[in-house]
This record gives structure tokens, C-alpha cells and sequence, in this order.
């Protein structure tokens, strides 16, 4: 799934990135989930965040987004959506206060998804070879009534925690 949602953005990966996302999902500290309906459509990975742009120490208080991906085919059906929310509810259960994200300056769909949900950009950005990438964060007290409910399935299809093993 992750495959298809990084080919359909014309963004494939090779052997070091994926086993470096393998690393991250089998972390004891990451919260990986999977929406399903028939199959895996969607799925996000967030770890505890940290200090100096993710370059420090952990911060406590921060729970970072590192991906989410919806297959191709579940794409604007509210699979994202749904995978976000159940991340920002996962983190206020665990005590974390904040949660972020970056995403590439160009991806529209991607900006929309965050700010659906009540993250705002924080202004700060990261310059790559070809592209800019934004930092997107809520308070998770300060999301509304509608943000705060705990992810589920819904009509989008089943959430489930992955297991890294």
C-alpha cells in the first residue's frame, strides 16, 4: 500500500528508505495503524516527536506524524481523514499535547487533509533538492469536538493498530 500511494505520486522509493520505514514501524514506541475495508486502504505512522525540528532530544509534549498514505483508489473517500483523527486521538490518550507533521508545500491534497482536521501551518519550512516541505501542528486541547472524537471506522473502513513484529 505504501508502494502504490508513493508510485501514484510519482515519488518511488528504493531499498534505503524502505528499510528505514520498516525500522520505524518495528520501533517500540511507534503507533502504526491500517484502515481496512476489503484490504489495507490507508495507513499512518507517528512516533514521538522531537526537539530542534526533529534533529534533538524527544519532547514529551509532541507526537509526530511521520506518514500517512491512503491507497490510490481510497483516495478522497475520507480514509485520511479518518487515519489522522485516530492519530490525534491516540495522542491525547497517551498525554501527548501537541502533534505535527510536514508535508511537501505542493502536496494540495495533503495541506487540505491537515487543515480538515484543525492543524494549521506553523511557518516553519525545510528546503529539499526540488521541493519545500511545511510544518503543519495542532493542540490537541484547543481541536474541536469533532477532532477530538476517537478515530474508528465509520464509513471509511476499519482502524487498526499494526503491529511492527
Amino acid at each position: 500500500m505504501w508502494r502504490a500511494a508513493n508510485i501514484a505520486r510519482d515519488a518511488p522509493h528504493g531499498a534505503e528508505r524502505t528499510a528505514r520505514i520498516r525500522e520505524k514501524l518495528s520501533a517500540p514506541d511507534a503507533l502504526a495503524f491500517v484502515a481496512l475495508r476489503s484490504e489495507i486502504v490507508g495507513m499512518s505512522l507517528a512516533e514521538p516527536g522531537r526537539l530542534e525540528d526533529g534533529e534533538g532530544e524527544l519532547d514529551p509534549t509532541l507526537l509526530h506524524m511521520s506518514m500517512v498514505f491512503v491507497h490510490p483508489a481510497a483516495q478522497g473517500t475520507g480514509v485520511g481523514t479518518s487515519l489522522v483523527l485516530h492519530v490525534l486521538g491516540a495522542a491525547r490518550s497517551l498525554g501527548y499535547q501537541r502533534a505535527g507533521v510536514w508535508t511537501y508545500r505542493d502536496n494540495a491534497r495533503a495541506r487540505r487533509l491537515y487543515e480538515g482536521v484543525g492543524m494549521e501551518p506553523t511557518g516553519k519550512t525545510a528546503h529539499g533538492l526540488t521541493r519545500t516541505r511545511i510544518q503543519y501542528e495542532c493542540v490537541l486541547g484547543e481541536l474541536s469536538r469533532a477532532a477530538q472524537a476517537p478515530g474508528g471506522g465509520g464509513p471509511y473502513g476499519n482502524l487498526q493498530e499494526a503491529s511492527g513484529e
